[in-house]
C-alpha cells in the first residue's frame, strides 16, 4: 500500500476516535451528503476511442482530445460519471488522493457508504457551469425519490462547482432550498480568480511540462473558465495605475491586450486556436451573464446554512499587471520580476484566491481555531492548508467536517 494511504487511513481513524470522545461517534442515520467535484475532479471517458481523456496517466503520455465543443455529438460521446478520488501514476506503486481521502474520513468516522448516503456527482467540467446546477436539480429529484420528499441533504462543493450550486440555490424552487440541511463550500471563487486566465496563457500540466497536458487553446476552449474570470479584475501597469480601458467581457480587448487565443499574433495559429478565437464573444456573453446571476448578496442563498473553508497560507493575485505585451497573473513571477508591486497586487489567501475579497459578503463569523468551532451553525473557517488543492484534503477541514455532519445528524433526529 502506497504510503499516502495508509497516512490516510491512520488519520481517518484518528478523526473517529475524537468523534467518540465527544459522544458524536454513535451510529446513526446520515444525512445524505451530495459532494460536487470541481475542475478537472471528475473522470472524462471517450466512448468512441473507448478510453479516458482525463483521469489516468496515460495523459501524461500522449496527447488526448481535450477541445471542448459543446454539441449534442460530443456530449453524447463523453462519459462523465465517474469520481477522480485517486490519480494513479504508477498502478500500485505512486497515487495522488483527491477526494480519497474525504471519502474515507467519512466513512470510517461516521460511517457513509458511497453509491447508498454518499453520492458523488460527476460532470463534464469544462461546460457551463448551469449545466451542472441542472444537474443538481436532477440529483435532488432523483433522491427525494429514494429518501422521500422530506428528507434533508447536505451538499459539499470544491471550488469552482460552488458557483453552480450558488446559482442553482437562486433559481431552484423553495421547496429544493429547504431540502437543504447544509452547504459546505471548500475554497469557493466568489470573485473569479486571475488562474483562470493564466491557465488560458501557459496551459495546465498535471505532472511535468515535459509530458502532455491542456494546452492554452484547451482551456481557452472550456465555457467553465470564462465564468471562473474575475468579473471585475483590478489590472494595472508597471507604474501602478489602472488600464482604464480594460473591459474583461469584451473580445476586442482581449485582442488588444494579447489574451488568452490572441496571445500569440500574427497569421500562423493552429486550427483549434481560430476556433477559440471564433468562439470567444459568446464564452465571454455567457461568462457576462453568469457573473451577474451569482453577484452580491441573495437571501434565496444566505437563508442555507453553511460553511466556507478557506485558507491565508500563502499568496494569491489581487490585481494582474500588464507591461510590455506581458501578463503578470502569478504570485511568483511577480516577486521576481516586480516586487516593487507585490504590496499592490498580492494578498494573504490559497495560491488561487486571496482571502480578502471572499470576506466580502460573510455567512457568518471567521474562526480559525480548530478545536473550537461552532458546530451546527454558518461559520468561515480559515485554516493553513498548503495550497487551494489542498483545502479539501487538509487535516483540520476533515476533522472540523466530520464533527460538523455529526452535530447536523443529531439535530436531524
Amino acid at each position: 500500500m502506497p504510503l499516502n494511504w495508509g497516512y490516510s487511513a491512520i488519520r481517518a481513524q484518528s478523526i473517529a476516535a475524537k468523534l467518540r470522545r465527544a459522544g458524536l461517534g454513535a451510529k446513526r442515520q446520515n444525512l445524505p451528503v451530495i459532494y460536487l467535484p470541481g475542475i478537472l475532479g471528475t473522470k472524462l471517458y471517450d466512448r468512441q476511442q473507448q478510453k479516458f481523456i482525463w483521469g489516468g496517466a496515460g495523459g501524461f503520455f500522449a496527447r488526448q482530445p481535450y477541445e471542448y465543443q459543446n454539441t449534442e455529438a460530443q456530449r453524447s460521446r463523453i462519459l462523465a460519471s465517474e469520481q477522480l478520488h485517486a490519480f494513479t501514476i504508477v498502478p500500485g506503486l505512486v497515487h495522488t488522493l483527491v477526494t480519497a481521502e474525504l471519502k474515507q474520513v467519512l466513512q470510517t468516522a461516521l460511517g457513509y457508504q458511497e453509491g447508498q448516503d454518499l453520492f458523488f456527482l460527476g460532470h463534464d467540467w469544462r461546460a457551463d457551469h448551469r449545466q451542472l446546477a441542472d444537474h443538481l436539480d436532477a440529483e435532488i429529484q432523483r433522491l427525494k425519490t429514494i429518501f422521500g420528499a422530506d428528507q434533508k441533504i447536505v451538499l459539499i462543493g470544491q471550488s469552482a462547482s460552488n458557483l453552480a450550486v450558488r446559482y442553482w440555490l437562486r433559481h431552484t424552487s423553495a421547496e429544493n432550498r429547504e431540502t437543504i440541511a447544509k452547504w459546505y463550500s471548500f475554497g469557493p471563487p466568489w470573485q473569479g480568480t486571475f488562474h483562470a486566465l493564466s491557465m488560458m496563457e501557459t496551459g495546465y500540466y498535471a505532472a511535468t511540462r515535459y509530458l502532455h497536458g491542456f494546452s492554452p487553446d484547451d482551456i481557452a476552449g472550456y465555457p467553465s473558465a470564462y465564468q471562473l474570470l474575475p468579473a471585475n479584475p483590478n489590472v494595472i501597469d508597471i507604474h501602478g495605475q489602472p488600464l482604464k480601458d480594460f473591459d474583461i467581457y469584451n473580445p476586442q480587448c482581449w485582442q488588444e491586450y494579447q489574451i488568452g487565443p490572441y496571445r500569440t499574433s500574427g497569421r500562423d495559429i493552429s486550427s483549434q486556436c481560430q476556433r477559440v478565437r471564433d468562439r470567444l464573444g459568446q464564452h465571454l456573453h455567457q461568462a457576462k451573464e453568469f457573473a451577474a446571476s451569482i453577484a452580491g448578496v441573495s437571501q434565496l442563498e444566505q437563508a442555507v446554512p453553511q460553511v466556507w473553508y478557506l485558507s491565508d497560507n500563502n499568496q494569491a493575485v489581487k490585481a494582474a499587471v500588464y507591461h510590455r505585451q506581458r501578463w503578470y497573473l502569478q504570485a511568483k513571477n511577480i516577486l521576481r520580476d516586480i516586487p516593487q508591486l507585490a504590496s499592490q497586487t498580492l494578498a494573504a489567501g490559497d495560491d488561487h484566491l486571496p482571502l480578502n475579497g471572499l470576506l466580502d459578503h460573510r455567512c457568518g463569523p471567521i474562526v480559525r481555531d480548530p478545536n473550537h468551532q461552532p458546530w451546527g451553525t454558518s461559520y468561515i473557517y480559515v485554516s493553513q492548508a498548503r495550497t487551494h488543492r489542498a483545502l479539501i484534503n487538509h487535516t483540520p477541514n476533515l476533522q472540523s467536517l466530520a464533527f460538523d455532519l455529526a452535530v447536523e445528524r443529531e439535530k436531524s433526529i
